[in-house]
């Protein structure tokens, strides 16, 4: 099962009271000033455990660990946020015994455009759309990019609408 990738605040990411919950925990732990309730949820697909996990690997490799922090503040519980804001990834616990991991929208979007320098990928929307179809070539049959790619693509288009709209992006079971 892969992580939902979704842009946007509480209400419509999760259910009524637990997204005031969830609203509650990061207005106490950053203050009311981000939009952590009201944007509504806008869903950009599947990160898949195999495609997530080659990301971080090759992230870690490229980049190394202390230059990816953000990135990999992601780990595969399914549950984390990245915040239109800059602040070191953290473990919030949630109602339930739960926690929720919090890390930087500004921070993982340096670290992905670093990727995508020497990687030599793409930022645009339109282009990293095109990474995300699946195209019928008339020689190969169907033929997709690596996965560690195409998780690249979806998370940077995700960080590209959060940063528009000013508000969070979720990674979820």
């Amino acid at each position: 099962m892969g992580l939902c990738v979704t842009v946007g605040g509480t209400r419509g990411t999760f259910e009524d009271q637990f997204a005031q919950e969830v609203a509650c925990v990061l207005d106490n732990a950053f203050g009311a000033e981000g939009d952590w309730e009201g944007a509504p949820p806008q869903n950009f697909g599947e990160l898949h455990d195999l495609g997530l996990a080659d990301l971080q690997s090759r992230a870690s490799l490229e980049l190394g660990p202390e230059f990816a922090p953000n990135l990999l503040a992601l780990g595969a519980d399914g549950r984390a946020v990245y915040l239109p804001t800059h602040v070191r990834a953290v473990d919030l616990p949630l109602p339930k015994g739960q926690s929720l991991r919090c890390a930087s929208l500004p921070g993982l979007r340096g670290e992905l455009a670093e990727l995508a320098e020497r990687w030599q990928l793409p930022l645009d929307d339109e282009s990293l759309n095109d990474l995300l179809h699946v195209y019928r070539d008339p020689d190969d049959g169907w033929v997709a990019d690596s996965p560690d790619v195409l998780a690249f693509a979806r998370l940077v288009l995700a960080a590209n609408e959060a940063v528009r709209r000013d508000c969070p992006l979720w990674v979820l079971v």
